[in-house]
């Protein structure tokens, strides 16, 4: 069985190492990627092997192979091998780590398997409504990744949301540059001000957001949500910035959060139509 990967600093830098044997099915690891999303069941059988020869020691293939079983319907195997692969890049990291000190650059090719294992457990944990887990998964990945390559931070506010930690999370957002805010976490801070009893503060909170995104805000006055097809003469391969289905699907993805707030519609109809220009 090939040794297990593990992390080591070398010239000032930490860098993630996998056995030699995964060196020899690097061609056929990047073949399978390439064609794992219109050619399932020959790039699954391509990681299976890859993972036999390989036992644990090839994340890629593990955590590939767990995205070809999801899609497939296997969601237990999948999401298992999510979990094992990222075990084993934990038991990577020696006990002189320190993530309050030390990086792990993306730029440095041997360490994206260790950081993507970070972000698909966290997907993971938040599918499994385990957010106390993911958020901390979350933390601990932007201290060692602080440029963020994996786009981790994206899945920090539902996280906070579904915990109830709202001054947390505006403290965050607070941090935030104004280009670094998207639809999602300006009205997310809405949500959190309105949850911590702060009527005046979130109400022009949603000023500021509807101003932004209108269509957004139009979204979270219906009473009947649908996906709105008609927008677009021309199918677009992207949900375009500001539409009408970004925010529909913005709203999908946590309605679970704007549905149980009961009284929340009262307060929007409150506030006046019109856009007003705040300091």
């Amino acid at each position: 069985m090939p040794r297990q990967p593990y992390l080591i600093k070398e010239g000032g830098s930490w860098m993630f190492y996998q056995p030699e044997i995964t060196v020899s099915y690097y061609q056929e690891l990047l073949h399978a990627m390439d064609i794992m999303h219109t050619q399932l069941l020959k790039a699954e059988r391509i990681f299976r092997k890859i993972i036999l020869a390989c036992g644990n020691c090839n994340i890629d293939a593990m955590l590939s192979l767990a995205v070809v079983l999801n899609r497939t319907g296997r969601q237990i195997e999948g999401n298992a091998l999510v979990h094992k692969a990222h075990l084993v890049c934990m038991e990577a990291l020696p006990p002189y780590f320190n993530p309050d000190q030390d990086d792990i650059y993306w730029c440095i090719l041997e360490n994206r398997p260790l950081l993507r294992s970070f972000h698909a457990v966290i997907t993971e944990y938040i599918k499994e409504k385990q957010y106390e887990r993911a958020l901390d998964k979350i933390n601990y990945l932007l201290k060692i990744n602080k440029n963020d390559d994996t786009g981790v931070a994206a899945l920090l506010p539902v996280c906070c949301m579904y915990l109830g930690r709202y001054a947390e999370y505006l403290e965050w957002y607070q941090q935030l540059s104004p280009l670094q805010r998207t639809l999602e976490t300006t009205f997310f801070s809405f949500l959190a001000l309105y949850k911590l009893d702060l009527p005046e503060q979130a109400k022009a909170r949603f000023l500021e957001a509807r101003k932004a995104y209108p269509n957004m805000a139009a979204e979270l006055l219906k009473s009947n949500h649908q996906f709105p097809a008609d927008e677009f003469k021309i199918h677009n391969t992207r949900i375009p910035a500001g539409s009408r289905q970004e925010a529909f699907v913005c709203w999908l993805a946590s309605r679970e959060l704007w549905q149980r707030e009961k009284e929340l519609k009262k307060f929007l109809q409150a506030i006046p139509k019109e856009t007003v220009d705040l300091p």
